[in-house]
């Protein structure tokens, strides 16, 4: 079974709406007002929906909007089906690491290309043949 990533949106939080375009990348939206406060971008398979980019602007940081995005993504990722989460932590960016431990999410042994740090959360169990 092919999963849309595109079915899941958009994704409606208390404060943020998610919406992404047809190239895989997508905003985060202020509820209130529209206003855009962040983006993100999203590839992977059938079985793992990955987050390549969550960032949300520096003027808007330190107010939980990327908490709640991280949170609509992983909700919205085990609504559709997808197994594992996982996302990118930048080679540069140590806050990164902090946020998706946070998060729920594991380290994974080895480098993404680039360098960088993986991140993974088991959503469900595959289910056996």
């Amino acid at each position: 079974m092919t999963r849309s990533i595109a079915a899941l949106f958009p994704l409606p939080g208390v404060r943020t709406r998610l919406e992404l375009g047809s190239d895989g990348f997508g905003q985060v939206q202020l509820q209130a007002d529209g206003r855009i406060c962040g983006r993100f971008a999203l590839g992977g398979d059938d079985d793992v929906l990955a987050i390549d980019i969550l960032c949300i602007d520096e003027a808007e940081r330190g107010y939980g909007l990327g908490t709640e995005a991280a949170q609509l993504l992983r909700d919205g990722a085990a609504a559709g089906g997808w197994a594992v989460l996982r996302a990118w932590a930048p080679p540069d960016r140590g806050l990164a690491v902090y946020f998706w431990s946070r998060m729920g999410l594991h380290p994974l042994f080895g480098e993404r290309p680039g360098g960088g740090i993986w991140f993974e959360r088991e959503l469900r169990r595959p289910q056996a043949n």
